[in-house]
């Protein structure tokens, strides 16, 4: 009956169990153009690039160890990212290079190295690397016979007047360049013609307030206002100001604010009633050149009376002439 039974199922195929994972770890050889060339004796300092490969089923996954700098003796220089190649016949190869090297001769084994492997059922087994012996020669040579050091070798020495001579004729020919240079600078500096077109600053020698009421009927003559110019107007009227501000007390109007010009005003000594009268036409002026204010139109038309009433009351009077006194010549003492 077994026989029977044994026949029977004979004729169909029996399904081929997935082969397992197998962990290959070598010395990559060097790509020559000589395939039968032996590789030279690896020295002290060569890079050497081993290759750890494993060979599975294609619908499992293999996890490669990643290296630290320091390797037992070895030294790791480089690490390449795991590469997986699937083949037709339903396995894979996933690789990974790790190049190292070593400073000591001496014969060296690959510290353990393990791969993690999970199977296609979900169980995972951890499979070691074989371990690879390398050989490490020394780069000195064979021949290492101390030897006497070699005589000192005997050198001419040249004459050194040449150079003497060539120090000072470079030296008195360098002195008389730069006098040159210079007395030609200054014969240069003294002929240069003052170029045309560029206007000498003119210095107004009149009184600061005749300066100001000129420029106001100047400003007056423009009509600004009316020709909705506002903002222009003010900025003429306040450069007047400051300009009269800066030929009266010596103060650096145009390079202080309205504020800042309130506290130079104060350690001047200005009168408050004075003080009051410019700093508000000044701040009037930043309202509408700033803050884009718009004054009542009577404020704007009486805002030039009102800088030549500062100016007038801030223009010293002149002191009166003394007159002398003649007496009658019977009044004379004797």
């Amino acid at each position: 009956m077994i026989a029977v039974l044994f026949l029977a199922l004979a004729p169909y195929p029996v399904l081929a169990q997935a082969p397992d994972a197998e962990v290959d770890f070598f010395v990559k050889p060097e790509q020559t153009d000589d395939a039968a060339q032996p590789s030279e004796p690896l020295t002290v300092g060569d890079q050497i690039t081993l290759r750890l490969q494993v060979d599975h089923p294609a619908n499992s996954r293999v996890i490669l160890p990643q290296l630290e700098p320091e390797w037992g003796d070895f030294e790791v220089v480089d690490q390449t990212s795991p590469e997986t190649v699937n083949h037709e016949d339903g396995t894979a190869t996933t690789e990974r290079d790790i190049v190292v090297t070593l400073f000591v001769p001496g014969q060296y084994e690959t510290p353990p190295l393990v791969v993690t492997h999970r199977q296609p059922d979900g169980s995972v087994e951890e499979l070691a690397a074989p371990v690879i012996n390398i050989s490490i020669s020394s780069v000195l040579t064979e021949d290492l016979e101390l030897r006497d050091l070699k005589p000192q070798a005997g050198l001419t020495v040249p004459p050194i007047w040449p150079w003497v001579v060539g120090g000072l004729l470079a030296s008195i020919l360098l002195a008389g360049l730069l006098f040159g240079a210079v007395m030609w600078f200054y014969h240069r500096r003294k002929t240069r013609p003052v170029p045309l077109g560029i206007p000498m600053p003119v210095i107004d020698p009149r009184p600061p307030e005749v300066i100001a009421y000129a420029e106001l009927d100047r400003i007056e003559a423009l009509n600004l206002p009316a020709k909705n110019k506002l903002k222009q107007h003010y900025t003429l009227v306040s450069d007047c100001l400051r300009a009269y501000i800066e030929g009266r007390y010596r103060i650096p109007a145009f390079e202080q604010t309205t504020t800042e010009l309130r506290s130079a005003f104060t350690g001047a000594g200005l009168p408050m009633q004075q003080l009051s009268a410019f700093m508000t036409i000044l701040s009037e002026g930043d309202l509408v050149k700033f803050a884009r204010y718009a004054p009542p139109v009577e404020q704007v038309e009486r805002l030039i009376d009102e800088v030549r009433a500062v100016i007038e009351a801030t223009t010293p009077q002149p002191e009166p002439e003394e007159i002398p006194i003649t007496l009658p010549e019977s009044e004379v003492m004797p």
